[in-house]
């Protein structure tokens, strides 16, 4: 039996109040392994789909598919699934390691871990993905005393953290000049082909779009603009120019 697709979304509507839709009819189904861009200006509808696809919010029509289940109790409780807000959610008082240790609780059994008692393979793991992301020398520095750019790094490792097989990101790399941007999404295309992670990313930048991502979606007023090979976008489309 062939594996589920990691996400799968027909026809969503959505509105925050009355019929003043911020969605209208997007699709989007992502395979396994798949790194998914999603592009657009801004109130083009991206932060809400990530909502939805993370089941922090229902549709009002359509459904959802996440790791081949109808989406109910919402996909951020599944350790499966990594869900990266745009405000981050770092506790500021926790070092970095220790809010990427955080991800880990989804999947270990017992009170120890909410003592901050972790296994050892798992402290090792998260100072492995921190080095990884070139953060690993700021371990033991509180959240409030890391940089913007090294915050949202501490919040891939939380995610990956939790060994997901989705991970729905929202303005991942916005705070990251090009050059480290491409470091991070670079390690994320890595595991995402050694691991089969899929990612479902809000971006902006489309030279990075280009380099990294394998499909696109272009938002415009709520609905798709354009959805195939992430190569094939162009500034015309993001811009909403005749092409």
């Amino acid at each position: 039996m062939d594996a589920p697709w990691p996400v799968r979304a027909r026809d969503l509507w959505f509105a925050y109040r009355g019929e003043e839709w911020v969605l209208k009819g997007v699709g989007l189904e992502a395979p396994a392994g798949a790194f998914v861009a999603i592009m657009g200006p801004s109130g083009a509808g991206k932060s809400t789909l990530l909502r939805l696809l993370a089941g922090l919010l229902r549709p009002q029509r359509g459904s959802i598919e996440v790791l081949g289940q109808p989406l109910g109790n919402g996909a951020s409780s599944r350790p499966s699934v990594g869900y990266i807000p745009q405000q981050l959610g770092l506790v500021r008082n926790m070092s970095a390691l220790e809010n990427v240790l955080m991800g880990a609780l989804g999947r270990l059994r017992g009170p120890a871990h909410y003592l901050g008692l972790f296994p050892r393979a798992e402290a090792e793991h998260a100072r492995s993905l921190l080095e990884t992301l070139g953060i690993g020398h700021k371990a033991r520095e509180k959240a409030y005393q890391l940089s913007g750019g090294e915050r949202q790094r501490v919040a891939i490792a939380r995610a990956l953290m939790q060994r997901p097989r989705l991970v729905l990101a929202d303005e991942l790399v916005s705070d990251l000049d090009l050059p480290r941007a491409a470091e991070v999404l670079s390690v994320m295309r890595r595991m995402g082909e050694a691991q089969g992670v899929t990612f479902v990313v809000n971006m902006h930048e489309l030279p990075l779009v280009h380099e990294f991502a394998d499909l696109a979606m272009v938002l415009r007023e709520g609905q798709v603009a354009y959805w195939g090979p992430a190569r094939s976008v162009t500034w015309a489309e993001l811009e909403g120019a005749p092409t």
